[in-house]
């Protein structure tokens, strides 16, 4: 007997404990039986395919490798003596009717060895009455026995009974693992699949697929089922080719190939050419042409030190000869294969032949070669295969025009690349390598007009967002600031969309990560998904970190700013609402929304941020713009919104805030009582102004009585406030507009005088002197100019004239 290898030991042990943990988990009723039966199975068929890869042997040698695995995997865990006995006293005392005595044995030893098959055997029997409990004990035993396929057929018509689809498959693949060379272990796995994609079922959550299915009849059948081996290994190839798993592919269509190479048609042979050359096996596909196809080869083996100085074996080939009624799709396989393996003087003969070929049927045979020689470096042949190309009617496309420039370019010939770079754009006018490399072109000739233009994109159209983003970079070092910012707002718009409505935009407000839930909010609403503005981009790997993204998003936003592009401000800052790369930068994007808003005097939008900041972070500041805000909007609805302001944290501010918003809505008597009380605490001029001129407008409705008591209250707050606020210039006008609002025209015109006879309010580095003389003398023109025109036209010449 062969002594088992020290690793080994170790892998055997490693699975038996996670065996045991896993058995362990269900019986303390951590996991489910369906969780331990795909933790128990999961990836069992990846780990057979790949031992079928890696297998080079043949079918003998496949056999035992089928025999090793199964033993490996079915292993059995052997009672001890002493269980052993114990395991025959519980079958014995099950016999004779004692149940309970035999549950409570088989318990005990399933205690002291959880991965014995034994004992789940005989409670499967003891819980017959119970179909599911004793489903699930058998499928336990047959999962640590080496139960055979019939066994396992068993199972799944149980599992069927209880409708356990996930159950049942997996009890299927069981029973192909067991037997892996039965044919009819496969078919009866995939008609059952079959019908589980014809009942809708999701056949997505099981852990097999149509495509593994196909894939485990072509690793597993000998090779005298050589005819069912190429059927579904076609069939898995074409299915593999569809997802563009290419190495699965390869992987079938090259098992297929070693164990019937004598099947392959020209056809199959020419899939797997195929495949093995996406797969840059150059190698591989030469020996298929030499043994399938009868191409001679000439070589030699050389011996040659590579760039580390090791010595590697170098294939030298020598020459070539081709059937005559070689097919021309395989000629120029074979002219791939020779290019990439650096045979350029068998390369040379073999061109020349081909381009023999009529390009009206084997034009695309002629891209095949000419990226295999562009892919070396080698264009001056590359473009031998365009030409013919470029010149038919047949081939005027932008992708033949666009490796025609590109090798052009390679070769220097930059006057007839541009040319070629146009003929692109004339067929896909936004292409972005073509206006990219025909960019740099222009540019390191000077042409910085001419190359800017082709940079530019029409947004009506699919555009790159990496084309875009040069454009942005070449604009900000051209200092073209109006165009970066027109570039880069639609750059900035990618993954985005414009609001509709301000139901959208309150979305965006409320949460992060808007751009889905406002589509969602679409939908709902039965409207289309997107804004038939929003800008199409194409699917690049390209992006900004989000770091990067804030940083453009400001400099994008200093420009606005600077410029008074303000409209385009607020845009750019609600884009930046919905951005997910700035989410972590909320706070501060929600101020730039709202200094966008301020500044348009989008007030009622402002007013969505002021209200959040004021409660956020409460000061003079932030009530001064709460202040200016609601006072700039027409309607006068934010009584409750304040009241509930100031109801945690208590600020005599509230008192102005309220009196105000009642004094604009006409509430004069409420205002007028929360003036009343902030001046008590106060005693400020502008509490008193603001008593002063509540009463005067309460003075002026007709439905008061006592009008010239209330205008005598009014006048003495005038007074006070006059006291309070030490600055003649201003308190003398205020004092003057009110008894020109009241007709005491003698009165009004006194206090006027006084007016103009001080000196300015105040003076400011900023905005200068802070003066009411204009103001004064109009209104003084306006009282005169009735009844005194010389003197009205004394005060503007005096005071007006610029």
């Amino acid at each position: 007997m062969d002594k088992a290898t020290p690793g080994a030991s170790r892998d055997n042990t490693e699975e038996m404990d996670v065996e045991k943990d896993l058995t362990n988990k269900f019986l303390s009723g951590e996991m489910s039986f369906a969780e331990y039966s795909s933790e128990w199975c999961d990836g069992e068929d990846e780990e057979d395919t790949e031992e079928f890869k890696r297998n080079d042997g043949d079918v003998a040698q496949s056999v035992q490798l089928i025999e090793k695995s199964n033993f490996r995997r079915r292993r059995r865990t052997r009672l001890s003596p002493a269980l052993m006995g114990l395991m025959g006293e519980a079958n014995l005392r099950f016999a004779r009717g004692d149940i309970e005595m035999a549950e409570r044995m088989c318990h005990e030893i399933i205690k002291q060895l959880p991965t014995a098959a034994e004992p789940y055997q005989t409670l499967a029997q003891i819980y017959e009455h119970d179909i599911e409990k004793s489903l699930q004990f058998s499928l336990l035993a047959a999962h640590l026995s080496s139960s055979d396929a019939e066994h396992w057929w068993r199972l799944a018509g149980l599992c069927k009974q209880i409708n356990d689809v996930k159950q049942e498959m997996i009890c299927y693949s069981q029973a192909v693992k067991s037997e892996p060379q039965n044919l009819e272990a496969h078919m009866k796995r995939l008609d059952y699949l079959t019908k589980l994609e014809e009942n809708k079922y999701p056949v997505n959550t099981l852990n097999i697929t149509r495509v593994k299915c196909y894939h485990k009849i072509v690793v597993s059948l000998p090779s005298s089922e050589g005819e069912i081996i190429m059927k579904y290994a076609k069939m898995a190839a074409t299915m593999y080719h569809s997802t563009s798993e290419t190495e699965k592919a390869v992987e079938v269509m090259a098992a297929a190939y070693k164990k019937c190479p004598s099947l392959f048609t020209l056809e199959d042979i020419n899939i797997l050419l195929e495949l093995l050359i996406l797969q840059k096996q150059y190698q591989a596909c030469i020996d298929i042409f030499v043994s399938n196809i009868g191409v001679e080869i000439e070589a030699e083996i050389q011996t040659v030190k590579n760039s580390n100085g090791e010595i590697e074996e170098h294939t030298n080939y020598l020459n070539c000869v081709i059937p005559e009624n070689m097919a021309v799709d395989l000629k120029s396989k074979l002219l791939v294969c020779f290019i990439h393996l650096g045979a350029f003087t068998l390369v040379k003969n073999l061109l020349n032949d081909f381009l023999g070929s009529d390009v009206e049927k084997a034009g695309d045979l002629y891209m095949d070669i000419e990226e295999a020689f562009s892919s070396v470096g080698h264009y001056e042949m590359a473009i031998k295969l365009l030409e013919p190309l470029v010149t038919n009617t047949n081939f005027d496309l932008g992708a033949v025009w666009l490796k025609y420039a590109e090798c052009l370019q390679k070769l220097g010939r930059e006057d007839d690349a541009i040319q070629a770079y146009y003929k692109v754009l004339k067929h896909v006018p936004q292409h972005p390598d073509a206006c990219r490399k025909l960019f740099t072109i222009l540019k390191m000739r000077g042409d910085i007009g001419e190359a800017l233009k082709i940079l530019q994109q029409d947004y009506k159209y699919v555009v790159s967002a990496s084309l875009l983003y040069e454009q942005c970079q070449i604009l900000k070092n051209q200092n073209n600031l109006f165009k970066y910012l027109e570039v880069g707002e639609a750059l900035f718009s990618r993954d985005l969309t414009k609001f509709r409505n301000q139901e959208e935009l309150k979305i965006a407000c409320r949460t992060k990560g808007t751009v889905d839930l406002i589509y969602s909010f679409r939908t709902m609403r039965g409207e289309s998904t997107y804004h038939e503005e929003d800008i199409q981009f194409e699917e690049e790997s390209f992006r900004l970190t989000n770091q990067q993204e804030y940083e453009f998003f400001k400099e994008l936003l200093k420009i606005a700013c600077d410029n008074k592009l303000y409209c385009t401000m607020q845009r750019l800052t609600f884009y930046a609402m919905i951005t997910k790369g700035l989410h972590f930068c909320r706070q501060a994007v929600e101020f730039y929304c709202f200094q966008a808003c301020f500044l348009n005097r989008d007030y009622s939008n402002a007013l969505r941020f002021i209200k959040e900041f004021s409660t956020k972070y409460p000061g003079p500041r932030t009530y001064n713009l709460l202040s200016f805000v609601i006072n700039s909007l027409d309607e006068n609805t934010h009584g409750k919104f304040l009241s509930r302001l100031f109801l945690k944290d208590y600020n005599i501010v509230k008192h102005m805030f309220l009196g105000n918003n009642f004094l604009i809505s006409g509430r004069y008597l409420v205002a007028l009582k929360y003036f009343l009380e902030y001046h008590e605490q106060c005693r400020e001029p502008l509490s008193a102004l603001l008593i002063a001129v509540t009463i005067l407008a309460m003075a002026a409705q007709r439905t008061v009585d006592k009008h010239h008591n209330l205008i005598l209250q009014g006048m003495s707050y005038f007074l006070t406030y006059k006291q309070l606020r030490k600055c003649d210039q201003e308190a003398y006008y205020n004092i003057g507009r009110a008894y020109q609002m009241l007709s005491i025209n003698n009165l009004a015109i006194e206090y006027y005088e006084r007016a103009l006879a001080c000196g300015p309010i105040t003076t400011c580095d900023k905005h200068g002197q802070i003066d009411l003389t204009k103001e004064t003398a109009y209104n003084l023109y306006v009282l005169y100019k009735d009844q005194a025109p010389e003197i009205a036209r004394r005060y503007i010449m005096n005071y007006l004239v610029i």
